[in-house]
């Protein structure tokens, strides 16, 4: 008899490919997606249409992200295939974001090409998404395999490009505000316009406040974005981006069993703030050749202070506390042209220097100091080559990376499409490498870093079909991905230190369904399957349930009527915390609805309610899920 646990994802699979997930299915993936013309620039250089591009990508566009109305990027994130995602409590906790079954520091985060993950934080240089403000969001690029032979360092598993929104062609001011239970309040202003014949600007400020959803639990952001898009001279484009955001918040710490098993009832305060700035010049020299060139900066601070966790099961984690700064440049340049014949290459060169520095201490009843301040320069060489035919596309690059002080690193990634005569069916197939340079806290921290540690390395395949049916109505795309991480970092308890010693491998299948029998009906769905082997004896990874899947609908019942409802299923999962060690949560189910109705051509109002079913449910042990939360927003566009 099959257990209950795994009913409920097979039948998403096979029984409701008819069914449900969000309108992010029509625009994903791997060859299948019934969206033509999608232009895709995360993950290569040679920018194409979604469904020409051969690399596990998935996009969220604007329309689906006014369709679910998430009050997060968080909850928006949840519905893409292959990505778990764990959150302490309500948006104060940490969050985790797991990309086929690996480390939350393997995927690349940029916001508008830059690149913002932390090599300073104890995460090993994760990026918290809690952080990001969802209105302020344009698209969502997510490309799954390694891609560090297009992006260097810390592309073992994926690639997560965030687009802030760009101007409109004609002068707008929006004002939009929202209320919800638990003292929930957002609130934002936007302003963009055209600037000369053919370029905008857009300037959004936003603040949002999480209230109390979960006991000891606390979050406030205010943002500040911007985007500029001008054609100084014919053949020229310029953009330029900006992006500052404020951020505070309290949770109990992530491994001291929450709200419930907490013995010190103290919190963990941690106050951001980040700043990043960019610009890119497009300049199309000629019909075949067009330079691009680009440069970024990021800044990060981060004070951290924590009350430490009492003993339990796993040993005491001693109060401690890191004030910590990160600033990171990036310039870049290079060409594209189309040789002939279906040829068409990219090649150039980038240069990186960021520099971390942590002042900090841990109290074992006297103040031991934690500082370190590092700093490296990388320089990257990259070439990328694409064969295209009506049948068959081929796409391949290299990158050799020379950081100082650390030995030269060569990546490569190969893909390639088959499209049947049908015009309907597409075979895919991808292989890549990456690598992760040990972040600042693993190397320089005082009492836990090694300054011996090697890099990260990963090896990754995937294939896959897609199909379309019913006059393209009906469209999925099956997967089977493999991936091998070696070289891990681990922290030995025997040598007190950080070394390199473990291994994971990871496979899985991906299933994306979409179905659209009427105009005003959409539906879709996503289910995948992850299998985790640590070769490590006794190592069993947290957080990372076998089966994940959703489900979710859009229907236009009347014409300025919206309705959306997306249903998840997660499957229980092992995690452990210093009062109870090791345990499995159990899986759970969550719903949330929303409803939008456009009152007039100018206003436009939201009910949503989050966890419609009041889901009693735990993504970490001890932190309970937010209970149902309705909302009610509004947004006015003079």
């Amino acid at each position: 008899m099959i257990e209950t646990r795994l009913l409920l994802p097979l039948l998403i699979a096979l029984g409701l490919s008819v069914a449900i997930v969000s309108p992010i299915a029509a625009q994903t993936s791997d060859g299948s997606s019934s969206s033509l013309d999608t232009i895709i620039v995360t993950g290569t250089r040679l920018t194409d249409d979604l469904s020409r591009i051969p690399n596990s990508t998935t996009v969220i566009d604007r329309a689906t992200i006014e369709a679910r109305k998430d009050s997060s990027v968080v909850d928006l994130l949840r519905a893409v295939p292959g990505v778990q995602i764990t959150q302490y409590g309500g948006r104060g906790g940490l969050t985790s974001l797991f990309v086929r079954g690996s480390e939350p520091n393997f995927t690349v985060v940029m916001i508008d090409g830059i690149k913002v993950n932390d090599p300073n934080n104890t995460r090993g240089g994760s990026f918290d998404f809690s952080t990001l403000h969802v209105n302020d969001i344009e698209r969502i690029e997510i490309v799954r395999g390694p891609q560090s032979s297009i992006y260097g360092s810390d592309a073992l598993a994926g690639v997560i490009n965030i687009f802030t929104k760009r101007g409109t062609r004609e002068f707008e001011v929006t004002l939009d505000a929202e209320g919800g239970r638990d003292e929930y309040v957002r609130g934002g202003v936007g302003l963009s316009g055209p600037v000369g014949e053919n370029g905008d600007f857009s300037l959004r400020a936003g603040y949002v406040d999480d209230g109390d959803p979960v006991e000891g639990n606390d979050f406030t952001s205010t943002a500040v974005t911007g985007k500029l898009v001008v054609n100084p001279l014919e053949n020229m484009t310029l953009r330029v981006s900006g992006r500052y955001a404020d951020s505070d918040a309290e949770s109990f710490p992530e491994d001291s069993g929450g709200p419930e098993y907490a013995v010190i009832r103290d919190t963990d305060d941690r106050d951001s703030d980040d700043l990043a700035l960019g610009a890119n010049l497009d300049w199309k020299l000629t019909d075949s050749f067009t330079l691009h060139a680009l440069g970024s900066y990021y800044d990060h601070d981060e004070n951290f202070d924590s009350p430490g966790i009492a003993p339990g099961v796993r040993d005491p984690v001693p109060p401690n506390s890191a004030d910590t700064e990160l600033d990171r440049y990036e310039v870049a340049s290079y060409m594209v042209w189309s040789i002939g014949s279906g040829f068409s290459a990219s090649a150039g060169a980038d240069y990186w220097n960021e520099e971390g520095d942590s002042e900090g201490f841990v109290d074992f009843g006297f103040p031991i100091p934690t500082d370190f301040n590092l700093d490296r320069d990388i320089v990257g060489l990259f070439t990328e080559l694409k064969y295209e035919t009506s049948a068959v596309t081929l796409q391949g690059s290299l990158r050799r990376d020379d950081p100082d002080d650390e030995d030269d690193e060569t990546t490569a990634k190969l893909g390639a499409i088959y499209r049947f005569s049908d015009g309907f069916s597409r075979l895919f197939a991808n292989w890549g490498e990456g690598f992760k340079l040990p972040s600042f806290f693993a190397l320089g921290h005082p009492l836990v870093g090694n300054s011996e540690l090697k890099p990260e390395k990963s090896e990754s395949w995937d294939i896959g079909w897609g199909q379309e049916l019913i006059a393209g109505k009906l469209n999925f795309t099956v997967s089977y991905f493999d991936n091998e991480f070696k070289d891990l970092i681990d922290f030995d308890f025997e040598l007190f230190q950080n070394v390199n010693r473990s291994r994971v491998d990871t496979s899985g299948y991906e299933l994306e369904v979409g179905y659209r029998p009427l105009d005003v009906l959409t539906f879709t769905s996503h289910v995948t399957y992850v299998d985790i082997d640590a070769k490590e004896p006794g190592v069993q990874l947290r957080q990372r349930p076998d089966w994940r899947g959703g489900v979710s609908a859009t229907w236009l019942p009347l014409r300025n009527w919206m309705v959306n409802v997306d249903w998840l299923y997660v499957d229980e999962s092992f995690d452990s915390s210093v009062p109870t060690g090791g345990m499995m949560l159990d899986s759970y189910n969550r719903v949330d609805a929303t409803v939008t109705w456009d009152a007039t051509q100018r206003l436009t109002v939201t009910l949503a309610v989050d966890n419609l079913l009041d889901e009693d449910y735990e993504e970490a042990i001890g932190f309970p899920a937010p209970d149902i939360r309705p909302r009610v927003g509004v947004r006015y566009r003079f």
